[in-house]
């Protein structure tokens, strides 16, 4: 709908509501006058006077008759205002429209044409609507539109209000089945004054009343470990929990976590305890045994195979881990087209080719447990294989659904964890936990064995509905603000890709994108200038960046060059590395760069975002890439 044939139906609705005011009629009152019963409760009582509430959504005038659909959140009846039983006042309801709130009364019928009617001898206005509701055929088509007037999606689309429904329900039934075994739920602090639980970003802000800096949690993990030390042997805790980073198909700022450990357990006991919980949710929720999962159906509640990585390596690649060397690794990483950088630890090596070749085929319920120690540096070692971990990870058609292990609870082990991520936090990298010395003081009270495990609640509704997007399971996920429009372009600004000139072409392009995403979402100004392009029949095509992105080329030492001058030089920027394009996991990351100096880095590309006069100055030596 334009905008101008918007304002011309707003315009008179607001005629429409002032003439309502003038006869005396309240369009906004506290509650309708009479007891009423839902929708679906009034549809079964035919030939009895029932009083009910809704909002219009037909509306039919037919001279002296006029018919209306009455919708409530149980179901929808059709409305019948014959002008000879409402005398008084039939002509008001020139001045309802569609959209609006109302109250009836009056005697449930069957019409000639079948239809269940309350023949209305009653009626209240509660609720005047001032714009008009999408066509419930058309819809929102808009992507965007849709997530940010999701209020309307819910009015329109059935399926998104059952699939926030069925949410709600596994929130509910997550809750009963931990309660049902002794679990406890707990609240910790949101508001942090040391982040820490995972390696991510954080999200800063600062307390007037204490004038200290806090930040927002980026997990739960360690507040509740404090809690088992403190006498909790069961406790889990359901929160929002937020993290400073990009968007993607899986991941928003703020999302919804559950995390659950028990004392006295190893990582066995975790995968009873979550394995009952993903049939419990099926047979509760879902009220079947089968999970469709992509275009699979899956039966779930049959007893979930137990695979060690080594052994399932040995089976379906000949692969013995017990035996086979570094080198050999390599050359069948290289012969199975597996992306390696070549610098890795044997176990780094295991693990990718098993993530690249073996997960797709994990289509049945599969527990894969025993993982590298190089690549699960949270979990407690193998007392008997000190190069493997007590670590699982769940896998149902293909996907992860859950990863987890026995936690460690050596406090002089947890120090140098910590420590190791600090040095890696001196070398940029801004989401690497600190030393949290409350929480080593807490374990060195005394902490049992814990088995533990973080569940996305976000990722979990994505499973249970088999919808592949984060942002269709969240009522409102986290979107630029609609009024943060640049009217003018920023040509002031520039952004620069400074890439290895020998780098495959595949790989520019892969390092390209990443740097590009990166600056775009850490700048301060608005990477667009605005919502959308439209064209001449209305549709809308959404903006480019509004800065001019220039890719160069350079050599290896002169990158490692520019990389100095360009930390000194207080511009956005970002080094990214050949690590990046082997891992997303920021674990593993960490370890593979905190294994080397600075000066053992290597840049397959570097982005830098500033003024254009800095820009250039840095980079000018430097030709087009081509």
């Amino acid at each position: 709908m334009s905008l101008s044939r918007l304002e011309e139906i707003r315009n008179i609705r607001l005629d429409k509501l002032a003439k309502l005011k003038s006869l005396g009629i309240n369009p906004y009152p506290s509650k309708f006058s009479r007891d009423f019963i839902s929708i679906s409760s009034a549809r079964e009582k035919l030939d009895q006077q029932v009083s009910v509430v809704g909002r219009i959504w037909r509306w039919r005038e037919h001279g002296n008759v006029i018919f209306a659909d009455l919708r409530d959140s149980s179901g929808q009846i059709q409305l019948l205002f014959q002008k000879k039983n409402l005398p008084d006042n039939f002509s008001t309801l020139k001045l309802f429209d569609v959209g609006d709130f109302l109250g009836v009364t009056g005697k449930v019928v069957t019409t000639q044409a079948g239809e269940v009617t309350i023949d209305t001898n009653y009626f209240e206005l509660l609720g005047k609507s001032l714009r008009p509701l999408p066509d419930d055929w058309y819809g929102l088509k808009d992507t965007e539109e849709r997530y940010r007037k999701r209020y309307l999606e819910l009015l329109l689309d059935p399926g998104s209000r059952q699939r926030f429904g069925l949410r709600t329900q596994l929130i509910r039934q997550v809750r009963n089945y931990l309660d049902n075994l002794g679990f406890e739920e707990v609240e910790t602090p949101t508001l942090q004054s040391q982040y820490g639980g995972a390696n991510a970003k954080p999200f800063k802000t600062h307390l007037n009343a204490l004038d200290v800096d806090m930040f927002l949690r980026i997990a739960d993990e360690l507040y509740l470990k404090r809690l088992v030390v403190g006498g909790y042997e069961k406790v889990y805790e359901i929160c929002k929990d937020f993290r400073n980073e990009g968007f993607d198909q899986t991941h928003n700022p703020e999302f919804t976590m559950i995390e659950y450990y028990e004392a006295y357990a190893d990582y066995h006991r975790i995968m009873d305890i979550t394995e009952g919980l993903f049939k419990h949710l099926a047979k509760t929720v879902l009220q079947s045994d089968v999970l469709k999962v992509g275009d699979r159906e899956i039966n779930i509640q049959k007893p979930w195979a137990r695979i060690k990585m080594a052994d399932l390596l040995k089976d379906k690649l000949e692969i013995d881990v017990s035996t086979i060397t570094r080198q050999q690794l390599l050359e069948f990483a290289k012969n199975h087209a597996v992306p390696v950088l070549g610098e890795e630890t044997t176990g780094q090596l295991i693990f990718t080719i098993f993530d690249h070749l073996l997960t797709d085929s994990l289509i049945e319920p599969t527990w894969i447990l025993d993982y590298p120690s190089d690549v699960s540096p949270l979990s407690k070692g193998k007392p008997d294989a000190p190069q493997w971990v007590e670590r699982f990870e769940g896998y149902i058609g293909g996907k992860e659904i859950c990863d987890g292990w026995s936690e460690l609870t050596d406090p002089s082990v947890q120090r140098s964890r910590f420590e190791t991520d600090t040095k890696v936090a001196r070398k940029d990298k801004e989401e690497a936990q600190k030393v949290d010395e409350d929480f080593l003081e807490a374990m060195e009270y005394g902490m049992p064995p814990i088995g533990g495990i973080g569940i996305g609640i976000d990722r979990l509704t994505m499973f249970f509905t088999n919808t592949w997007s984060i942002k269709e399971v969240m009522l409102y996920p986290t979107l630029r603000p609609e009024n943060q429009v640049k009217v003018k372009q920023d040509f002031d600004h520039k952004l620069v890709i400074v890439i290895d000139s020998k780098l495959p072409a595949w790989q520019v392009m892969n390092t390209s994108g990443h740097i590009a995403a990166f600056l775009g979402n850490k700048m301060d100004q608005a990477f667009d200038t605005g919502k959308f392009f439209v064209t001449k029949d209305g549709k809308n095509l959404p903006r480019n960046t509004q800065f001019a992105i220039i890719t160069l080329s350079a050599s290896q030492a002169d990158l490692k060059v520019l990389m100095d001058k360009v930390r000194d030089s207080g511009l956005l920027h970002i080094g990214y590395v050949p690590e990046m394009m082997v891992t997303s996991n920021d674990k593993k990351l960490s370890q593979m760069i905190g294994e080397k100096t600075d000066a053992q880095i290597e840049y397959a590309g570097i982005g830098i975002f500033g003024p254009k006069d800095k820009i250039d100055a840095l980079t000018k030596k430097f030709s087009l890439w081509e």
